[in-house]
């Protein structure tokens, strides 16, 4: 049978873009849906996390995303984020920005119709099918592929796809199209205004109100949040009290009056976007169903307190990738697998997230003036702990009980560090020579000094062949410039470790003699296995 594509995504956000440029470069022909004529003009998520621009660096992005779509604010305003309380008492201040696992700031700033521009570029670039104006209607899984219908100015077209990821956003139609069941997380159900504000002269935006701050206030009277965006931008969110103010939402003067407190004014400031919306969150039980898979919003609905639903839709994209890959390249192992082990590594993170920003708006919008002071006082006392992102959930793909044991736990199934490598004359991090594509397995050198194959010839073919494997001694002609892969094999008394492509820690050893058997396992666990393999 011909398909259109090895694998459709619906929908051209971030996370569908990010996921076919994942694809094409293993090579896999890529199809994009996209509903919308064009890319959506406006704001909307402005937090970026340090592991999501490690995955477009990987990508060879990082110099045009730079240019005009991510900014680095780090050391030109506060690192800390301020809780404020009900009598404008400072409760808490969290640190949210500094130095990260990558090495670069551990937060940046996005204008998000800037990012969708460099990925859909990037696309065509690359030779991925793009085809706008196309709402899916319907998704069929079948034994062998799936068929997904959607509408365009010509009509309804039928495309055939060894695989299909729904990346169409919370009101998803390939969820509902494959009856997905998707599990609200009670909360309180407020509804938000967000303004985002340019300032129309140099110098304005620093008179502003928390221009040097991100705060949330927790004023009984309106909560409201201030939020940085990229420097030429401004973000500020504020709870609206009633059903009238829900449907004055959209009127100037009503939206002037709420950020004048804050020294914006039509004299020094632009509104570019304000719009209100509901506070939602929740997520499906599966993220695949055969050959239909979800991802990002379409997967799971993160609040906005915590800033991480784009990074959590990204994260799905680099998870997912490179189970794909190995799919459509070993169609008779057992992919479903890998699908049901990614599913449960990312529902197992996100679920604490949403639960931890539901908890959060719990908080923030108490509008009673006694339980308000009650909650400052608890707050203070104990501030609301949000779980590591950077941590997959489990069951995983990992291995947990190999290796160092107990000792190792807090790193197996963690995203690994980067740091500046020298390899010959070129000097870079890992993601700037490896890429996305590749399982790494990075050891220091034997006691003599010398860097022999750490593996064993049939499972060094199987590494290189199967997982498009690479090995890297730390030391050699690998230079670790400031010491960082060094100290962290010091720190788990370790001497190898094996890295998935989307920078996560498969297994750590404390002997490289045990190389040979970790690479095993992690093939043994992808049920891609010795004469099992079948190109």
């Amino acid at each position: 049978m011909r398909y259109d594509c090895d694998v459709l995504i619906v929908g051209a956000g971030p996370v569908g873009l990010t996921l076919a440029l994942l694809l094409s470069s293993y090579g896999h022909r890529v199809t994009v849906l996209e509903r919308h004529a064009a890319v959506y003009p406006l704001p909307r998520a402005v937090n970026l996390s340090h592991d999501i621009v490690r995955v477009w660096d990987g990508l060879g992005l990082h110099d045009l995303l730079f240019e005009s779509a991510v900014a680095d604010i780090r050391g030109t305003v506060s690192d800390e984020v301020e809780i404020v309380g009900a009598a404008g008492q400072v409760l808490r201040r969290v640190p949210y920005n500094g130095p990260s696992k990558t090495g670069t700031s551990r937060t940046f700033r996005l204008h998000q119709p800037a990012l969708e521009k460099v990925l859909e570029t990037a696309c065509q670039q690359r030779d991925i099918e793009l085809v706008r104006s196309m709402e899916v209607e319907n998704v069929i899984d079948l034994d062998s592929h799936a068929e997904v219908f959607a509408r365009g100015p010509s009509g309804v077209r039928k495309w055939l796809a060894l695989f299909v990821v729904g990346c169409d956003g919370a009101n998803s139609l390939v969820r509902r199209s494959m009856e997905f069941a998707f599990t609200d997380c009670p909360g309180s159900n407020t509804t938000w205004l967000v303004v985002d504000v340019i300032p129309k002269f140099d110098g304005a935006a620093q008179k502003w109100k928390d221009f040097y701050n991100a705060r949330v206030h927790m004023n009984p009277r309106r909560p409201h949040a201030s939020v940085f965006g990229t420097p030429q931008r401004r973000r500020w969110e504020f709870m609206l009290l009633s059903e009238e103010e829900i449907r004055k939402a959209s009127d100037d003067e009503f939206v002037w009056s709420l950020i004048a407190e804050l020294g914006c004014s039509p004299d020094n400031a632009r509104i570019e976007k304000s719009a209100a919306f509901s506070v939602k969150g929740g997520w499906c039980e599966n993220l695949n169903k055969g050959h239909v898979l979800l991802a990002g919003d379409a997967a799971h609905v993160t609040p906005t307190f915590l800033g991480q639903g784009l990074n959590s839709g990204i994260r799905d994209a680099n998870c997912l990738s490179w189970r794909i890959d190995l799919a459509l390249r070993y169609p008779k192992s057992n992919w479903s697998r890998m699908f049901q082990d990614w599913s449960s590594e990312r529902l197992g993170g996100v679920h604490e997230l949403i639960k931890a920003s539901v908890a959060m708006e719990a908080r923030v919008t108490i509008t009673d003036s006694e339980q308000a002071i009650r909650r400052d006082l608890e707050y203070s006392q104990r501030p609301l702990a949000p779980r590591n992102p950077e941590k997959l959930g489990s069951p995983g793909m990992y291995a947990l009980d190999f290796g160092l044991g107990v000792s190792s736990h807090d790193a197996v199934g963690s995203l690994f560090i980067d740091g500046v490598i020298r390899i010959g004359d070129r000097q870079g991090r890992l993601c700037d020579h490896f890429g996305c594509q590749s399982w790494l397995l990075l050891h220091s050198l034997v006691d003599d000094g010398s860097s022999r194959m750490p593996l064993s010839s049939d499972i060094a073919s199987l590494f290189s062949v199967v997982l498009n494997g690479r090995i890297l001694p730390i030391g050699k002609d690998s230079h670790d410039v400031m010491d960082v892969f060094s100290m962290w094999f010091l720190k788990y008394g370790s001497r190898g470790v094996l890295l998935r492509p989307d920078h996560y820690v498969y297994g750590i050893v404390k002997d490289i003699d045990e190389l040979t058997t970790l690479v095993q396992k992690a093939i043994q666990h992808l049920g891609l296995f010795g004469g099992q393999l079948e190109d």
